[in-house]
């Protein structure tokens, strides 16, 4: 079959494009998110079932309704939350059902317009009616009789909880999707309330918008084309702006004039994307112009995109451009049904004989990725979900450093593509994350006004897109410098998000609460504090304001209500999209990287050990109000697990009026100094890539990296003045008294930090269900190597040499539980199950577990 346009097929595909997906899911407010191809009006019901079980419904708890929202002509999104129904809410130890009914909207075009006071419901609407082009996938997306999606909330007992996270996936990228594994775990225990998964945290770069398979963005560009109903035009700078403008397209210099000056009153402008060409001296493309395969030194050179530095311009040889490109990768990703049959064949494409290889291999490779989407999209449909942005989500090394900011913002092209990034972010991701946002009247609510007004106007209204930009928080351009404007937090400087407290900005940090645990999710993209004297210095991932409205506030809130009775939260989860804690191969590379100025090469400066002084202030933060606290994060492709014990008389940033100094010469009595201490501990754990491992990761998940062992150290820190001493394990002691001696006064607080050990893989599916992937690996290719690599696959294949002690380095996905025994009735520890597919079974899934104890252990 040939390949067929989206324009050709639109009328043939089912109403739902992609969800239903479960998003915030609370005792008394429940939302679903759908995309659909015309305008509805949305109602859900939440029901009971019978015993509790899922089998058989009962009566409606909960409803409400919602109008979609017009992003394009054959884009309509919304979030619709159902509320309670006479006081009823949603309990622990249940099953709950959702149903959801489309009835017509006065908008809806006559092609699809639904007669009046006829609906139509949510099985009806899931699976095309057309044989001719029907979605290759079951028809089914819940796991009972009765079809619908089910879900249960957090149990009364942590010992039952099960928190599922993963991050990082690439379509093309290597390996094998591990998100349907999830739908095996749902579908395993999908009538026992207390085992089933509970909520799914999607760590970060649920999409890559840089790194794109030129198939991928073949279709993409089509479908964004036809789902919008009109073509967007993207700014492009020509010659005569480049060189105008060389110094902010290229680098800013460190301590440059040029750099942006705070507390200077200065008249600001926004990106005006529809200005003549004669006044903007800019050529406009539309995204079907700029093919697949060619935008590397576009997205580099007019957009100042870094994906692509460093010799890898395959890295973003299809970077997405347009608003249309970005919501058709979510469709994509989510959902099969927009997926076509067939793509086009490499030669039809591309002149060059070995283009024509690479797109015939990546073919194949999303071939295998969209084999299994309906298992995703049932997965989805099934478990509370929650997601939060890292950088891929927009472009690699988003908002990585400050002169990041200054390449991208300081171009039309690039500030048009970080918008659109936003745009669909906020409404695919952000908006079922915190629908009260999205409200009526609220800045959500502003923000899907604005897109739909941008959309009714083919892109052409520049008011409209000024207003959404500063919704996002998007910084204004200082009219004299081209550069973003920033703004002075305490020491650091960071982007001027609400133009100096005037405009109304939507947040991307939430806290959610259920009985007896909180989850608080952190913003590390758009809350970077960035160094004054350096513009490629490591910023602080966080803020100083950073710190007090994602961390204090939260917690606070918390303590609150465990007092007045509305919670008994005693386990926090914290969710941070990029590691405190890294394998010290990464941190030295990256280190490297700094010192010769490529902070573009490996993400450096993303990790938040690389700024010692927000590292510790985020462990003070959190020790201040909790004794243990449990960090949930991705990004890395590899999954592990840390446990970190920290130590206090004095907080970090506390001064400690009594210093006493130790007299010359006399003994050091560390056991009554310690008397006093507070003791707390953190778990960190790790979880990616869904679907993006590489052979570095390979090498790391087994016997090999034993060789090179993560080791155990220690830090000793004072307040006055700040001083960070790193002890060496292996002679401790001597260690601890030289640095109390060279500092003649105790340290304030200090931490250990251990790497736990992986134990040995144990079967989850010993065959697994779901399509195979039809992925073949390059090496298998060369045939007159044939014979050899088949010898080399065998041994490396050997599952001893497969069973590392530390790192899963393929594809996997993690779900999290609980030993929480009453106060003094055992230790507390957090457990790790890492799902992932195994070489030397490949057809089969296997998990390590990682034990982490959460005693507070003086010893430590």
């Amino acid at each position: 079959m040939s390949w067929t346009p989206l324009n050709h097929r639109i009328h043939h595909l089912p109403l739902i494009l992609a969800g239903p997906i479960l998003r915030r899911t609370e005792t008394g407010a429940v939302t679903v998110w759908l995309a659909l191809k015309a305008p509805r009006e949305v109602e859900l019901k939440v029901y009971a079932t019978e015993g509790g079980t899922g089998e058989i419904l009962g009566a409606p708890l909960l409803q409400g309704t919602n109008t979609t929202v017009a992003i394009g002509k054959y884009l309509h999104v919304v979030a619709v939350t159902a509320k309670s129904i006479d006081s009823k809410v949603l309990t622990y130890g249940k099953i709950y059902a959702y149903d959801i009914e489309f009835a017509a909207s006065p908008d809806s075009p006559s092609e699809v317009a639904l007669p009046d006071k006829e609906k139509e419901n949510l099985l009806s609407c899931l699976w095309p009616a057309s044989p001719n082009l029907s979605v290759s996938s079951p028809e089914t997306i819940g796991y009972f009789p009765h079809g619908l999606p089910t879900f249960a909330l957090p149990p009364q007992d942590l010992n039952y909880l099960r928190i599922v996270h993963g991050s990082c996936r690439k379509p093309q990228g290597d390996g094998r999707d591990a998100l349907p594994i999830l739908d095996n775990s749902i579908a395993q225990f999908a009538g026992m309330a207390n085992f089933r998964p509970h909520q799914l945290f999607l760590t970060g770069d649920q999409i890559y918008g840089d790194d794109v398979a030129d198939p991928l963005l073949w279709a993409l560009t089509d479908a964004g084309d036809t789902l919008l109903g009109w073509e967007e035009n993207m700014p492009l700078m020509n010659d005569a702006q480049i060189k105008k403008n060389l110094n902010l397209c290229i680098s800013i210099p460190k301590n440059s004039e040029n750099e942006n000056v705070v507390g200077q009153k200065r008249e600001i402008f926004r990106e005006s994307p529809i200005g003549k060409q004669s006044k903007a001296e800019s050529d406009y493309k539309k995204p079907i112009e700029l093919k697949p395969g060619t935008r590397s030194d576009i997205a580099r050179d007019f957009g100042g995109f870094t994906a692509m530095l460093v010799n890898k311009p395959d890295k973003a040889k299809s970077h997405l451009f347009g608003l249309g490109e970005y919501c058709a990768m979510y469709l994509l990703v989510w959902s099969p049904v927009l997926w076509c049959d067939n793509f086009p064949k490499g030669k039809d494409i591309c002149l060059d004989s070995k283009l024509a290889k690479v797109w015939d291999r990546e073919v194949v490779e999303l071939g295998g990725f969209a084999g299994n989407l309906w298992r995703v999209r049932r997965a989805l449909a099934n478990i509370p979900t929650y997601m939060i942005c890292d950088d891929h989500d927009v472009s690699d090394d988003w908002y990585l450093n400050r002169e990041w900011c200054y390449r991208v913002l300081g171009k039309p092209l690039g500030r048009r593509v970080v918008q659109n990034a936003l745009l669909a972010y906020a409404v695919f991701q952000a908006w079922g994350n915190t629908p009260a946002q999205f409200d009526r009247e609220n800045v959500g609510d502003k923000l899907l006004k604005a897109a739909q007004k941008w959309s009714n106007s083919a892109g052409t209204d520049v008011a409209v897109w000024e207003e959404a930009a500063s919704y996002l928080g998007i910084p204004a351009v200082d009219i004299e410098t081209g550069l973003p404007k920033l703004k002075l937090d305490d020491d650091v400087l960071i982007l001027d998000r609400d133009c100096d407290g005037v405009s109304e900005v939507l947040s991307w940090h939430f806290t959610v609460r259920s009985f007896k645990h909180e989850v608080i999710v952190l913003d590390t993209r758009t809350w970077r504090g960035y160094p004054v004297k350096s513009a490629i210095d490591p910023p602080m991932l966080l803020t100083h304001k950073g710190f007090e409205e994602q961390i204090q506030q939260p917690l606070r809130e918390t303590d609150l209500l465990n007092k007045t009775g509305e919670f008994k939260i005693e386990a926090t989860l914290v969710v941070l999209p990029t590691n405190l804690v890294g394998l010290w191969i990464i941190d030295a590379v990256q280190k490297l990287d700094l010192k010769q100025g490529k902070v573009f090469n490996s993400d450096a400066g993303d990790a938040w050990n690389f700024h010692e002084l927000a590292f510790m202030k985020l462990l003070s933060e959190f020790f201040k109000q909790r004794d243990r606290v449990i960090v949930l994060t991705g990004d890395i492709h590899y999954a592990a697990a840390v446990r970190l014990s920290y130590w206090s008389d004095k907080h970090f940033g506390i001064s400690r009026p009594d210093v006493e100094c130790l007299p010359p010469g006399s003994e050091l009595d560390i056991k009554s100094q310690i008397a006093g201490r507070k003791y707390s501990v953190l778990a960190q754990l790790t979880a990616s890539a869904l679907i993006n491992e590489e052979w570095k990761t390979h090498v790391i998940h087994t016997k090999v990296k034993s060789l090179l062992p993560e080791r155990s150290h220690e830090c000793l820190g004072w307040n006055e003045p700040l001083e960070l001493v790193k002890i060496s394990r292996g002679s401790r002691k001597k260690a601890v008294a030289a640095a109390v001696r060279n500092r003649q006064s105790f340290p304030d607080w200090g931490y250990r930090i251990d790497w736990m050990k992986r134990q040995k893989a144990r079967v989850f599916l010993p065959h697994e269900n779901g399509e195979m992937s039809t992925r073949t690996h390059k090496n298998k290719q060369l045939s007159w190597l044939h014979r050899w690599w088949n010898f080399i696959a065998l041994l490396w294949r050997n599952r001893w040499l497969q069973e590392g002690d530390e790192i899963v380095g393929y594809s996997n996905i993690a779900i999290v539980s609980f030993q929480w025994p009453a106060e003094g009735d055992g230790e507390k520890a957090v457990i790790q199950n890492v799902y992932w597919r195994p070489l030397w079974e490949p057809d089969s899934v296997v998990y390590s577990q990682y034990f982490v104890p959460l005693g507070l252990d003086q010893n430590d």
